[in-house]
């Protein structure tokens, strides 16, 4: 069976993939120690210079690794207050870098691309480059976590480019395999190929054994994409053999042996597939967490599908759907009911793929909503965050108004002189004060209108989707049928009535109204009052003229518009010119774009 790409294996480990981007290419800004934290304040209180601000960070990063980020952000901020490091701007770069990512862990990922601007400013001003570009690339995760695919390869290409120049070897294998992983993300295999070979030659160079092997093992996956498998199963040996002495190399060794068994599955390869199946789910079951064990039944499932033996990969499917259930793994259990569908199918089981079809497009919906709602929260928090500076910089203004009639008062002997300055002085202050509140009611409307956008795109989506489900309904419902004709064509005088009865049921399901309601309710909520002025230009039209302007509007093609209405190409051709004649539209004039632009 092939892979469908969406519901890729190494789709699920993509966020792995750019977390271990830092663990194979840290930047070693801090040293990494196990005293207690105890000890640690008490050498910070007692030391002072230079000693008592590498004793301030050495306790932030141990409060960080013991994930108590309150008390490592107040260190921090009482580290900023002393006089001793307010001209150091390499130290000034380093502790809002640490702060940045206190902000990150925190999942305050706005408040964390702001500090991490600021820290960037004071690398610069300090000429440290290194840290410059890895905070280039902290930035870069924030933004792939926003999907702005754009302006992620912007910062990371700025950050090759500088790390080129410098031959900073480590922040071009992290910006590089970034840009891999965007590429991978998206299915351009050669793209990222080509990035992942330059974070393998990084990493070579810089002998950083786990690096390369990781490296040789996402090269070998493009390949296995681009179904050249000899160069897949070679460069996956070559990270095989590097992870094989390395302690912390358990887990992806795993899943390198996993991805060698994919391989030989597709190559109808039983015997090697059996044998790195069964050492890669060895490795889960003992350093693995619950996750990766349902990844390991994933693949082994995938791998018995392509062998075509579809019962025993649905076995490997349930206990995958039982842990992603236990652990709240939402795309496993996604890509799990997918693949439990189309074994059914396979197995002409059809009514059963059908349900199992319909839990997955529930799921998706599911974590589509979570998706939404998560955004819709982040953007809720950055509009307190402002809102909140904004009554704060109200109340400094306030305290600032009273002291300044406070000294009106006690200058009474220079009343007229220190009236008339103070007046103009108070006059500049409060326009500039008008001039920030404008600015921060404009910045609140752009996040408003940003926020409203972000819906129309998320609806847009759920329309489109909604309409590619109904497409892959009709679809799976239409080749039933031709299962149908076929058995019958060869069933005896009792099986055919049965046949007869479920073709029946089949054909009320695809004629069936309760799909398109729940479509019009998405269209119309993206489209609003284009059905209302399509009926204002020609009243007369019918509720398939209107079906089928919606799906024209949509931008469907013509198979997809016949596979959802379930009529024939030829028939939609035919509706499309009745459609244009009722319309009045000229001969030239095209459908689509009148439509688009009603």
């Amino acid at each position: 069976m092939r892979r469908p790409k969406n519901f890729s294996i190494r789709k699920f480990l993509f966020l792995y993939l750019i977390m271990l981007s830092a663990g194979m290419f840290p930047s070693p800004i801090y040293a990494q120690k196990s005293d207690s934290i105890q000890a640690l304040k008490i050498h910070f209180e007692q030391s002072s210079g230079n000693k008592h601000l590498q004793a301030g960070l050495h306790l932030v990063e141990v409060y960080v690794r013991k994930h108590q980020l309150d008390s490592a952000e107040n260190l921090i901020h009482q580290i900023l207050r002393e006089s001793d490091i307010r001209n150091n701007t390499l130290q000034l770069a380093r502790l809002y870098y640490k702060l940045g990512d206190i902000q990150y862990f925190k999942n305050h990922y706005a408040d964390a691309d702001r500090i991490y601007r600021k820290a960037q400013d004071y690398a610069l001003r300090a000429g440290d480059t290194a840290t410059y570009i890895d905070l280039l690339v902290e930035r870069g995760y924030i933004y792939d976590y926003w999907q702005k695919n754009d302006s992620t390869l912007a910062l990371m290409n700025r950050a090759i480019t500088l790390a080129d120049s410098t031959g900073y070897l480590k922040g071009l294998a992290r910006a590089s395999l970034m840009i891999g992983n965007i590429y991978y993300g998206m299915n351009r295999y050669d793209k990222a190929l080509e990035y992942y070979r330059k974070t393998l030659d990084a990493a070579r160079r810089i002998s950083n054994k786990f690096g390369t092997a990781v490296a040789y093992q996402n090269v070998g996956i493009c390949y296995l994409y681009l179904k050249k498998y000899d160069q897949a199963l070679e460069n996956l040996q070559k990270s095989i053999e590097l992870l094989r002495l390395l302690p912390q190399g358990k887990v992806p060794l795993g899943n390198a042996y996993a991805d060698m068994a994919i391989i030989y599955s597709r190559l109808g390869n039983a015997t090697k597939t059996r044998e790195y199946l069964q050492k890669a789910m060895a490795l889960f079951r003992r350093y693995g967490t619950d996750e990766d064990r349902a990844i390991g039944y994933n693949v082994s499932a995938e791998c018995l599908s392509n062998l075509g033996r579809y019962t025993e990969s649905n076995r490997y499917l349930d206990s995958a759907i039982a842990i992603a259930r236990n652990t709240g793994f939402g795309l496993m259990l996604q890509k799990s009911y997918k693949a439990y569908a189309e074994n059914l199918r396979k197995m002409n089981r059809s009514n059963a793929a059908y349900d199992t079809l319909r839990q997955y497009i529930r799921i998706k919906d599911s974590l589509q909503a979570e998706k939404f709602h998560r955004q819709l929260a982040e953007l809720d928090s950055r509009y307190h965050n402002l809102e909140k500076q904004r009554r704060i910089e109200q109340l400094q203004h306030r305290q600032y108004l009273d002291r300044l009639r406070f000294r009106i008062l006690l200058g009474s002997s220079l009343a007229l002189l220190l009236f008339i300055g103070l007046s103009a002085y108070g006059y500049a202050q409060k326009r500039k004060r008008k001039q920030k509140l404008m600015e921060a009611e404009k910045e609140k409307a752009e996040i408003l209108a940003q926020s409203l956008n972000e819906q129309l795109e998320l609806k847009n989506k759920q329309l489109t989707i909604h309409a590619l489900n109904m497409l892959q309904k009709n679809q799976l419902l239409s080749e039933i049928l031709k299962e149908i004709s076929h058995i019958r064509s060869h069933s005896t005088s009792e099986t055919d009535k049965l046949l007869s009865d479920l073709r029946h049921k089949i054909k009320r399901l695809l004629s069936s109204d309760k799909d398109w309601e729940t479509f019009k309710i998405y269209f119309e909520q993206v489209n609003k009052d284009f059905v209302r002025r399509l009926r204002e230009k020609q009243p007369a039209l019918s509720d398939n003229d209107i079906r089928l302007a919606t799906l024209l509007r949509l931008n469907m093609t013509n198979k997809e518009i016949a596979s959802i209405l379930n009529i024939t190409y030829q028939s939609v051709r035919n509706a499309q010119y009745r459609l244009k004649n009722k319309l009045g539209l000229e001969q030239g004039e095209n459908i689509r774009e009148f439509l688009s632009r009603l």
